[in-house]
């Protein structure tokens, strides 16, 4: 079993150095274990025994990290979470491309839970989940709305003064 362990640690630090951009030789070359790892010295250890090994490795792991599409899906609405977060916060601040942020973001996690479809299965499908699904479109329809009404900026290119575009975002949230 710690066989096992060891073959699988090693596959997925492999995968982590291919997805910062390594290629296969560089990933072979790698030390083993990796230096933050080890707490003595490695003795020259390497990953694999060449690129071969290495892109094996890489494939296996990245067969053994496919999650099935229900998972992935609530995997990407937690991503979708933490970025609005980040741009909801710029957006009160009156950060007109905050405010466009928003809108794709909540686009976005319109098309991967299929909020637009009228009758279409939802994963969490409560009561409570389609009612603030339903809630959520409303003020984000009075928010483009609210934006789509707003006279151009000083510069006529839709740039607008902070507190018109909070202004706007407060409107929505009512």
């Amino acid at each position: 079993m710690a066989r096992a362990s060891e073959a699988g640690r090693r596959r997925a630090h492999a995968l982590r150095l291919r997805t910062a951009g390594l290629d296969y030789a560089q990933i072979a070359e790698a030390p083993w274990p990796p230096v933050a790892e080890s707490v003595e010295p490695t003795g020259g250890a390497r990953l694999y025994s060449g690129p071969a090994a290495a892109r094996r490795a890489v494939a296996r792991a990245l067969a053994e990290a496919t999650d099935d599409a229900p998972t992935e899906r609530r995997l990407q609405a937690r991503r979708l979470d933490l970025a609005l977060a980040g741009a909801w916060a710029k957006a009160l601040a009156g950060d007109g491309p905050g405010i466009d942020r928003i809108l794709a973001i909540e686009t976005r996690r319109a098309r991967l839970l299929a909020l637009d479809l009228p009758d279409a299965p939802v994963e969490d499908a409560g009561g409570a989940v389609q009612a603030a699904a339903a809630e959520l479109a409303q003020k984000l329809q009075r928010l483009a709305d609210l934006m789509a009404a707003r006279p151009a900026g000083p510069c006529g290119n839709g740039a607008h003064p902070p507190a018109v575009a909070a202004t706007a975002v407060a409107e929505a949230r009512a």
